[in-house]
């Protein structure tokens, strides 16, 4: 059972990250990232594939797990982040650092956001999980090209969606939901 503690903007703490979230959590990402070369030209290269990555993440918070829809828009996300931090000319190592910088970015939120109690730590649970799923996502994106001879990149979507919901189910279900 969560704590039921009532956030400033008007939530509550089973609710540790919303939808009315995103923009201070994308806009610390960003502060946290604003020299790294994932900085992209929107005319160019679209608007950056990250921002919907973010709320995928959260969608997972929000669903525990318990969505297949937010589990393929997950890795649908991640993986055209990858690809489009390639096209940008971006190293793999540059993609894991902006996981990291969105890692903190989401700490720095909770710390800001309020009390801790278990809600809070069931969050950081679920968004922790989810953003590891999207990196590892994101780096198959990003490699894309280097699937063998006769993959298909659609069909290998499908088995990394199918994997990822029974392991999110699996996870959650055993202790990362409050």
């Amino acid at each position: 059972m969560t704590d039921a503690v009532t956030r400033s903007d008007g939530g509550t703490a089973g609710d540790v990250f919303g939808a009315a979230d995103l923009p201070r959590i994308i806009a610390e990402w960003e502060r946290l990232s604003q020299e790294e070369p994932w900085h992209i030209d929107p005319h160019r290269y679209g608007i950056d594939a990250l921002h919907e990555t973010i709320r995928a993440v959260l969608d997972i918070h929000v669903w525990a797990g318990t969505d297949a829809f937010a589990a393929e828009r997950l890795v649908r996300t991640a993986a055209a982040h990858g690809e489009q931090r390639r096209m940008q000319g971006a190293s793999d190592d540059a993609l894991l650092r902006e996981y990291h910088a969105l890692r903190t970015a989401l700490w720095r939120f909770l710390h800001h956001s309020g009390p801790r109690n278990s809600a809070t730590m069931g969050a950081l649970v679920r968004v922790d999980l989810a953003i590891g799923i999207a990196t590892t996502v994101a780096l198959r994106g990003f490699h894309r090209g280097e699937l063998p001879a006769g993959t298909s990149w659609e069909s290998d979507l499908r088995q990394q969606v199918a994997a990822v919901s029974r392991h999110l189910a699996d996870q959650l279900q055993a202790g990362g939901r409050s």
